[in-house]
């Protein structure tokens, strides 16, 4: 893979890593339900991409395939545009997305709206397949409205159309707290001094005992992204660390991530533990990117994951409790060597 930095990472086994099942077991389990739903990116204005498969290309994407500019979100890596006919050779393995040039899907964009697109474009990104890393397959749409696309946080869930079951756009703020989404709300002082102690607490359970020497006289530097579930309760994802400034290159004494619930008061329901070996939470902790209503009462969250030397974005169904391995993977894009 080339540039972005995000997708330049290299992978270990994304099943140690990150969820209980790897890619492939990921998208064998979306099959079996009766709805699919797929991880999508904001590609520039008012287009989309979206990967519907991983497969092998095994050198053989023609050499005068057309290169485009890299999508505006990082992670879905490098796509050139494919023709129809060469798409066509990796539709006919059991499970693949049957996927065409005018095609219509929704974009579940987190805002409690859903934007139709059509496909305008079949495209693919080819990995190191020798190291053993899977290729993308996957389309460009346009969405119909646009403006459905303004203030979103640029990762989305696709699902095949439904012209007759779409989602109504929510009107008031009320109508607003009744989808899954990824809130801007400000989080109250005195919350947030209660976030930390509920995570210092946690780290003197959590962190080994030279840890927790590094870490004992310090208050933790956290961030909080406050999100509603798609019953419109409240929850938090909070990632945190302690830094003493005694150890070597200013490196956290200890991280930590945790899920939290108001309800009946504020407590950590889940905990995410370091994923990577380097500094800051952005890089050694999962991000949370955004969080889309999946319909039905379902919740899905989109979070990006650094290993040792890998990289991967995730869609999984949230449940209440579970860190995100434990969650039911819908998709992932990843890559490693």
């Amino acid at each position: 893979m080339t540039n972005a930095p995000i997708s330049r990472l290299i992978a270990l086994p994304l099943a140690v890593l990150l969820l209980a099942a790897p890619v492939h077991g990921a998208r064998t389990l979306a099959q079996s339900q009766p709805e699919r739903f797929w991880l999508a990116g904001r590609y520039d204005g008012n287009r989309v991409i979206v990967y519907f498969d991983t497969v092998q290309f095994e050198g053989t994407i023609p050499t005068n395939a057309k290169k485009i500019a890299f999508p505006v979100v990082e992670g879905f890596f490098n796509p050139v545009v494919l023709s129809p006919s060469y798409v066509a050779r990796f539709q006919k393995k059991p499970g693949a997305e049957h996927f065409a040039i005018g095609d219509r899907y929704d974009v579940l964009v987190g805002t409690g709206m859903v934007a139709t697109m059509t496909l305008t474009s079949l495209v693919g990104s080819e990995s190191d397949e020798f190291v053993g890393n899977d290729s993308f397959l996957g389309a460009l749409g346009t969405v119909e409205k646009p403006d459905y696309l303004l203030w979103t946080k640029g990762y989305y869930a696709v699902r095949r159309h439904r012209e007759a079951d779409a989602v109504k756009r929510p009107r008031t703020a009320e109508d607003y707290r009744r989808y899954a989404h990824l809130s801007d709300e400000p989080v109250p002082f005195d919350t947030q001094t209660r976030i930390a102690e509920l995570l210092t607490e946690r780290m003197k359970t959590e962190a080994t005992a030279t840890e927790r020497q590094d870490a004992a006289d310090v208050a933790p530097a956290f961030h909080v992204q406050p999100f509603h579930v798609a019953d419109g309760s409240l929850r938090y994802y909070v990632r945190a660390e302690w830094k003493s400034g005694r150890a070597k290159n200013n490196e956290a004494a200890y991280v930590l991530a945790a899920w939290m619930t108001t309800a009946p008061t504020l407590h950590i329901i889940g905990i995410e533990r370091r994923t990577a070996p380097y500094s800051g939470i952005n890089a050694n902790l999962p991000v949370l990117l955004n969080v889309v209503d999946l319909g039905a009462g379902r919740t899905g969250l989109i979070a990006h994951t650094s290993g040792l030397d890998s990289v991967a974005l995730t869609l999984v169904e949230y449940r209440d409790g579970a860190s995100l391995r434990g969650m039911r993977a819908l998709q992932a894009i990843s890559v490693g060597e």
